[in-house]
């Protein structure tokens, strides 16, 4: 008889199934929806325009960095050509890299070769700085007032239902504004639903913007401090360094040597 009695009371408490207006679909979570939509396509078009422009350089100065990353590039992957080819490659580089012909000439202060450069004072690391303070303020502004607008019109509105099951640990991701104990995981409030998309949309802005995030002019601040930078050594100093470099590098070992022997061994 206990039993039975147990049984009832469970059965009592059981929560029940809640049914929803179909109108909550076309009113809150459409609307939600499409306003993250817009605000991520306006966000992006605001980077877009408050990106930093493409400073261009002299034609010396690109010579001296591609020269440079030449040599880079054949010390290592030099074993990628014959002993004939890497010779002649080699000797081409030191020759042009001990001569100084691509070295560009800059004005430096005599006095500041012995003092410490103050990282504050250099201009591209500011404009570094006001343009991520620039894109933190265009992230920050929108998803501010959209997140106001939606949890003051539909605060504590459930509009959705998962059709595959969850665990209770998935309540306070899915379920915030409505703080019920009883309420099955797969329920979500308009508040988490704006956090889901804010996390999840991501790829859809990328999809949507692609075309303008390609045509976006961005520096390459590893291009422009290559040689000569702030706290390096001048770029005379390392194109002499690394002639020494290939001067030293004599030993070569060719991928090309006993490559018939390799490819019948494979086949054998």
């Amino acid at each position: 008889m206990k039993l039975l009695e147990i049984l009832a009371n469970k059965e009592s408490y059981s929560v029940a199934e809640l049914m929803l207006d179909s109108d909550f679909k076309k009113w809150v979570l459409l609307p939600i929806s499409i306003m993250m939509i817009l605000t991520g396509l306006l966000k992006a078009d605001l980077m877009l325009l408050i990106s930093p422009k493409y400073v261009g350089h002299p034609r010396i100065k690109l010579s001296e960095m591609q020269w440079f990353a030449k040599g880079q590039l054949l010390l290592g992957n030099g074993t990628n050509l014959d002993d004939e080819s890497y010779d002649v490659r080699r000797h081409e580089l030191i020759e042009i890299l001990t001569s100084g012909k691509y070295v560009a000439q800059e004005k430096k202060d005599p006095g500041a070769e012995n003092s410490i450069p103050n990282p504050l004072t250099d201009p591209s690391i500011n404009e570094s700085m006001m343009n991520m303070a620039k894109g933190n303020m265009a992230n920050f502004i929108p998803q501010t007032v959209i997140m106001w607008w939606v949890n003051y019109f539909f605060g504590g509105f459930v509009i959705m239902k998962l059709p595959f099951p969850l665990t209770v640990k998935f309540k306070d991701m899915l379920q915030n504004g409505i703080m019920t104990s009883d309420l099955d995981a797969r329920w979500v409030s308009a508040i988490s639903w704006y956090f889901i998309s804010v996390l999840g949309m991501t790829p859809l802005y990328n999809l949507l913007s692609s075309g303008d995030q390609e045509q976006m002019p961005v520096n390459n601040p590893q291009m422009n401090q290559v040689l000569g930078g702030t706290g390096q050594p001048a770029a005379d100093v390392l194109m002499k360094n690394l002639a020494n470099d290939l001067t030293i590098a004599t030993q070569h070992e060719s991928c090309f040597v006993g490559i018939e022997g390799r490819v019948l061994k494979m086949y054998e």
